[in-house]
């Protein structure tokens, strides 16, 4: 046994596989952070003067496929937590903390400046070793059936996206699916809840560990309660006394958030939404106004008094 283990150890040495750089990436995020931030950055990619005839005709492709080595990243596991709290096998997700620590990811080519190319869709940190970079093919794929078998998979993952890119006008449409109308109320609701879940998930927190206390009523709350995925229904929701215009995400033991909606945002929104909108058009005009000076947010210790 121990000299099959022994050739076989020596198999896997023999075979190793070796790779080296044909780029690096440059932009402006240096430290680990939420993808969705990270893509919104254009990024540079330098391709090494060794490999500088591999871009030719490279303009032709309007997408690209861009495999790099998360540098920073040391730890491995072969299970992990995705934001909507379902623990699957590193395979089967796109964390970092994989064996050999690839990423792959696919950018919209901007432009190329002889071996230069500017991208965006990239979540790559600065100093990232790209390893290999080919053009998109997704000819042999139907991308709404396969986006489809993912979103059956993971419901929420294209909530959780729209959270952390702070698509608030397209999280209020949808939340308007539920509620049955765009209104200044619901807008409030997924600003403030919206807040909480980036903080949530940037902290790679399982959301399911938390419940929604509301301590508030009407259109709001059905704006938290979807943004936050706390119903009644999965029995992670608490409604208390309505006259507090406040809610908490708190987890078992009284750690989370409480937001509290300012007395005086009604006379803010008054003094800075035109006049003669609808309250339609107010709901999506509030998103454009300063949050702090709506609500506030701050973390919390212990569970609110009953």
């Amino acid at each position: 046994m121990n000299f099959l283990i022994f050739n076989f150890n020596l198999l896997a040495y023999l075979f190793m596989i070796v790779l080296e750089p044909i780029g690096f990436v440059h932009n402006a995020c240096t430290s680990s952070q939420a993808p969705e931030q990270i893509k919104k950055e254009v990024s540079e990619i330098e391709i090494l003067p060794a490999y500088a005839d591999g871009l030719q005709d490279i303009e032709q492709s309007e997408y690209l496929d861009l495999i790099f080595s998360f540098h920073q990243e040391k730890r491995t596991e072969l299970t992990t937590q995705i934001r909507t709290g379902e623990t699957k096998g590193i395979f089967a997700s796109r964390s970092p903390r994989r064996p050999n620590h690839l990423g792959v990811t696919t950018v919209k080519l901007l432009g190329r400046e002889g071996t230069k190319l500017q991208v965006e869709g990239l979540d790559a940190l600065n100093g990232s070793p790209v390893v290999d970079l080919k053009y998109c093919d997704t000819s042999v794929f139907e991308q709404a059936a396969i986006h489809r078998s993912i979103r059956i998979d993971s419901p929420r993952m294209d909530l959780v996206r729209h959270i952390m890119q702070n698509n608030t006008e397209e999280l209020l449409l949808k939340a308007a699916e539920l509620h049955g109308h765009i209104c200044p109320g619901l807008a409030l609701g997924i600003m403030g809840a919206t807040r909480v879940m980036q903080q949530l998930y940037s902290q790679e927190k399982d959301s399911r560990d938390y419940t929604l206390i509301a301590e508030m009523q009407n259109c709001p709350v059905d704006g938290v309660l979807f943004i936050t995925g706390c119903t009644p229904g999965t029995k992670r929701f608490i409604q208390r006394n309505p006259e507090n215009m406040c809610f908490y995400v708190l987890d078992k033991t009284g750690k989370g958030w409480k937001v509290s909606y300012k007395e005086n945002n009604r006379e803010y929104m008054n003094h800075n939404l035109p006049a003669g909108l609808s309250p339609a058009e107010k709901g999506i005009a509030l998103l454009t106004l300063d949050p702090e000076q709506l609500f506030s947010v701050e973390e919390i210790q212990e569970t609110p008094a009953s």
